[in-house]
């Protein structure tokens, strides 16, 4: 009996001491809410400032540990007394420069800064549009037929609503074409005729600034949506999603910032995106009309050797190294695959012949054998692909050409990247003069000639193919081909 007449006592305790919890458990639940990563909406141009002729433009200046940072605090403008269009972020000093202006500004212009990384808010710089055009904020103040914009602070020819004090956050500065609504038209303006109240501007959509010519991997446009329209992740981030394409590893394949590519010979470019649930996607860009059948504006193209990986290897080998024939790329037996003709429409998959259509480490094809589903055709002898100086005297401590592939044909990696492995592996400093870009070099002496890092981690690092100068008489120390690579030797 004492225990019902004392149930709705400790309901109505419990009760009291939900609320009591309940303001504390919100803010520390919001408190927990992951912070919003924002440099994916900046343009990066390394080693970059900006200088600034009028005495007159403002500067924003705080030590932050890292762009991400700056980038935060510049899109929301927390802070600064101006709205924020780009910063600088200076890697020695961890400080950042915010700036109301931009490259494109009058009375701005680049100057070089090793020290220094320019980030430039895409909406102001960019000249196409994502979507509906929402949230560009270009310079075009022309209507689709022609007719000059009227200012948005003006009445005059048209009176109206769209007053800059009454839509804050969508620039309605000047007379430049806005989207402040969304409108499905895109970008528009109230025009200067007065027989005319509005129309939208001509501005083209960013999927069709430029377009691609086979699957894409020489595009290098501005696309940074995919074609669900999710924002694309940065190449140099690791997060949402972990990844191997580091820009320094792939210094070829025109990873800036977050723009759609193709890396890895897809059926067209694609992106990871911000959102942790869809790791990538696909992006919609349209085929040039004159898209050739062929991808030999990207590879060279060879019958009788294979240059680099061998993607623009055209030969008629068809069986992998050890005599297994390939089979058909346009067959389904015995080792059913997508790397069709269909879908690999510039890679030349006829027949069966050796191809590398995907960015391997050299060609390959699927064999005819039911146990083996794949194998390189390692027998086809590589090409002499050293460019600039091609041959070096002793042992190649002064080479200084242009060639940037190990012998396996992996990209080299920056030098710049790799200064605290090489330290640690050489007793004096390496002349950094010489050590430009991803060029093979020797800077430690190596017996067998120049070397560079590859950013491999299961070949962290190789010999460069190139061959003793003409008449040089150094002794040979070995055949390159017997020595294998260890991550402990350099």
């Amino acid at each position: 009996m004492w225990v019902t007449k004392l149930l709705p006592v400790l309901l109505l305790q419990h009760v009291l001491l939900h609320l009591l919890l309940l303001p504390i458990a919100i803010p520390y639940a919001e408190g927990q809410k992951k912070r919003r990563n924002t440099l994916h909406e900046f343009k990066k141009s390394a080693k970059t400032n900006l200088f600034k002729e009028d005495p007159l433009l403002k500067i924003k200046t705080k030590k932050m540990n890292t762009a991400d940072q700056c980038a935060n605090r510049c899109v929301r403008n927390k802070g600064l007394p101006f709205t924020c269009k780009a910063f600088v972020f200076d890697k020695a000093r961890k400080r950042c420069l915010w700036f109301p202006f931009n490259s494109m500004s009058s009375g701005v212009k680049k100057e070089f800064g090793h020290e220094f990384d320019l980030y430039e808010n895409k909406d102001y710089i960019r000249n196409c549009i994502i979507g509906k055009g929402r949230s560009y904020k270009g310079t075009v103040s022309i209507t689709k037929s022609g007719i000059k914009c009227q200012p948005w602070n003006s009445m005059i020819p048209h009176e109206h609503s769209f007053l800059p004090s009454s839509y804050r956050g969508k620039d309605l500065q000047e007379n430049y074409c806005r989207n402040p609504r969304g409108e499905e038209g895109g970008p528009w303006c109230f025009t200067s005729n007065p027989e005319v109240r509005y129309e939208v501007c001509d501005i083209p959509q960013c999927s069709e600034v430029e377009c691609m010519t086979c699957n894409g991997e020489s595009y290098r446009g501005p696309m940074d949506h995919t074609e669900s329209g999710k924002t694309c992740q940065r190449w140099d981030h690791q997060t949402p999603h972990r990844h191997k394409f580091v820009p320094e590893r792939y210094p070829d394949k025109g990873f800036d910032d977050n723009y759609c590519r193709n890396p890895d010979g897809k059926p067209r470019p694609w992106c990871y995106t911000l959102d942790p649930d869809t790791p990538w996607e696909y992006c919609a860009i349209k085929m040039c009309a004159h898209s050739t059948m062929n991808d030999t504006d990207v590879h060279m193209e060879t019958t009788e050797c294979i240059q680099g990986q061998g993607e623009g290897y055209r030969g008629t080998v068809n069986t992998i190294w050890n005599g297994i024939p390939c089979q058909r790329w346009d067959s389904q037996y015995p080792h059913q695959h997508d790397i069709t003709p269909e879908n690999f429409k510039c890679k030349d998959l006829r027949e069966n012949y050796c191809r590398n259509p995907d960015g391997a480490e050299s060609p390959w094809c699927f064999t005819t054998d039911p146990n083996i589903r794949v194998g390189y055709c390692s027998q086809i002898p590589k090409c002499d692909v050293s460019s600039g100086q091609d041959c070096y005297r002793g042992n190649g401590k002064n080479y200084m050409g242009n060639l940037s592939k190990t012998r396996s044909g992996l990209t080299c990696s920056m030098w710049d990247k790799n200064m605290e492995d090489l330290h640690r592996h050489i007793f004096w400093e390496p002349d950094a003069s010489k050590l430009n870009k991803n060029y093979c070099r020797n800077p430690d002496d190596d017996a067998h000639g120049p070397w560079c890092y590859t950013g491999n981690p299961l070949i962290p690092w190789d010999y460069c193919p190139i061959s003793r100068c003409e008449g040089d008489t150094t002794p040979t120390i070995v055949n390159l081909d017997q020595i294998n690579i260890s991550a402990e030797d350099h």
